[in-house]
């Protein structure tokens, strides 16, 4: 149960009408459930008795956090195999030209900004509070979360490179198009087909045990070259 569920009917009709009186009601609501319960957590909380070596991973505390939140609202109900899988789709759209690579960014993309239910992971954009409220399935989120992303992770992708995926009991038009992969708990994953109208489109699925961090590494290099260039640069300019 989220805040908002905790909101009587008629509230939830006002927020269509004044949306900040609802965001002031949840923020009252939150603060009141914390000081009764102080196990209850907040979106950017690493507990303390979970010890991350935040130099460990390939991304910032921030990307660190939006991952495990995909998975507590995307998958905390499913295996483990199949957390990993729904972490490993978000690594590889970063992954991909064709989305953004800051995992924050990957999750919190929108189809048409601004509008309920059209985000690339609904409950991101599905009006209810992201904040997580079971302090135990949160820290496995973060455990999850964590692991992926470890530079010298051992982890495979279980998804062959999947970037898309649909819980089992749909069948979304959108999938007609795609290549399904895999079926992991209780959702199935696509890739694009290899052809698509004759020539091979398809991005190739890196098959090294950390591609997300050899990625990440490539990132932070050509950043640092770029950076150096551009320093030269002014100082050419300014002689």
């Amino acid at each position: 149960m989220t805040l908002m569920h905790l909101m009587p009917r008629r509230f939830s009709a006002a927020h269509q009408r004044w949306p900040w009186i609802l965001t002031v009601i949840a923020a009252t609501v939150a603060a009141f459930f914390s000081a009764l319960n102080p196990a209850f957590v907040y979106a950017n909380d690493i507990p303390d008795d979970i010890q991350i070596d935040l130099s460990s991973i390939v991304v910032s505390k921030e990307e660190l956090i939006c991952l495990a939140l995909n998975d507590y609202w995307e998958a905390r109900s499913e295996v483990i195999a199949g957390r990993i899988a729904v972490a490993r789709v978000v690594l590889n759209r970063a992954m991909d030209p064709r989305y953004p690579s800051n995992i924050c960014d990957v999750v919190k993309q929108s189809r048409v900004s601004g509008t309920l239910h059209r985000c690339q992971f609904s409950w991101y954009c599905d009006g209810k509070t992201d904040v997580p409220y079971d302090p135990k399935v949160w820290r496995d989120s973060l455990k999850i979360a964590a692991a992926v992303l470890q530079k010298d992770s051992a982890i495979p992708d279980p998804t062959d490179g999947a970037l898309w995926y649909h819980a089992d009991f749909t069948r979304p038009s959108w999938a007609l198009g795609y290549e399904s992969t895999t079926i992991i708990g209780t959702h199935v994953f696509y890739r694009e087909p290899v052809e698509i109208g004759g020539p091979l489109k398809r991005k190739p699925f890196v098959e090294r045990l950390n591609a997300f961090a050899d990625f990440k590494a490539e990132q932070k290099t050509a950043s640092l070259g770029g950076n150096k260039a551009g320093s030269s640069e002014r100082k050419v300019a300014a002689r």
